[in-house]
């Protein structure tokens, strides 16, 4: 494709965990420049050939390809054949075209990457900061994001608005706590699930899991993880909040009698709202501002688990 002729500007590779994250940086650019988000280009895509379609897009359509990284990017299906594409596309033009945000903690990006390559740090510059990065880098690259009309800036100053009302009728009502107890009762249904993985691929770890109304408990050999959904009102999501929290022992629960007060040693606290239009889902600010659907979430908090029996 003509260099000067790029049907994107930007295409946006990323996990479906990370989706979210995507949506948001997409509509932090969307008004100035011709973005690719595949969950936003449904009636394009529809009745092609999705593995020719992406390699089309990443290989050769846009200017600048904005990868969402973590670990086990490139071991799906979908970011398989965008990392084939991206790789094929760099062995002849180089990796300029491409820039990465590392979404694990540590920070990391792919082995395969030259260590000249610039990444952009999301905790260190945030959603905006990374749009902006993306943004200058279109710019260096040839593209000319056109500016804002005042129409364009009036519809997405609307969207905004809109979903931040949406956002706090969600929270004041019967509706956010019945979906938040849906989404608790499937968090658990997860750890369940995970812990099954865990037994299988590492039969010498042992855990155990608990529920009871909106407390989980899993056991292990190093401490007990506690989990315990707390809210107020019966139409209110107000001051609610997702404890987690690593304790010397077995973690309070019920019919649970203890000789010594159980003591908390380590703790993670999340939030229960909308993320995105129509899209609930919990939200963490300590140590890092993070968004979870609740099966990430779920992968997240056991994660967090598992690190306290590694050794020092």
């Amino acid at each position: 494709m003509d260099k000067d002729n790029y049907k994107y500007d930007v295409a946006f590779s990323f996990l479906a965990k990370d989706e979210i994250l995507a949506t948001e940086l997409n509509d932090l650019l969307q008004d100035r420049l011709n973005t690719f988000l595949y969950s936003k280009k449904q009636e394009e895509l529809a009745g092609t050939d999705g593995e020719k379609t992406f390699n089309s897009v990443f290989g050769e359509q846009t200017r600048l390809v904005a990868v969402l990284y973590r670990e086990d990017w490139g071991d799906t299906p979908w970011t398989r054949i965008e990392q084939t594409a991206i790789k094929n596309r760099a062995f002849n033009e180089g990796y300029d075209f491409v820039i990465f945000i590392p979404l694990d903690q540590p920070a990391s990006v792919p082995k395969w990457l030259p260590k000249t390559q610039l990444w952009v740090g999301l905790e260190r510059w945030g959603k905006t900061g990374a749009a902006s990065v993306i943004e200058a880098r279109v710019q260096e690259l040839g593209g000319a994001p056109h500016v804002e009309t005042v129409e364009e800036r009036a519809k997405r100053l609307e969207r905004t608005l809109n979903f931040k009302k949406e956002k706090e009728q969600f929270v004041r009502s019967h509706d956010g706590v019945n979906r938040s107890n849906e989404e608790f009762s499937m968090l658990g249904d997860e750890l369940e699930r995970l812990l099954e993985i865990v037994k299988s691929s590492a039969s010498t770890i042992e855990y155990s899991i608990k529920r009871a109304n909106r407390q989980i408990v899993v056991l292990g050999a190093h401490a007990g993880l506690g989990i315990s959904w707390q809210y107020h009102y019966a139409n209110s999501l107000e001051d609610a909040k997702l404890d987690v929290a690593l304790w010397e022992g077995h973690p309070p629960f019920p019919g649970i009698m203890h000789w010594d007060k159980p003591r908390k040693r380590n703790s993670l606290s999340f939030k229960f709202s909308l993320l995105q239009h129509g899209t609930p889902g919990w939200t963490i600010d300590y140590p890092e501002k993070r968004e979870f659907d609740t099966k990430s979430l779920a992968e997240y908090i056991l994660k967090f688990y598992m690190d306290d029996a590694e050794p020092n």
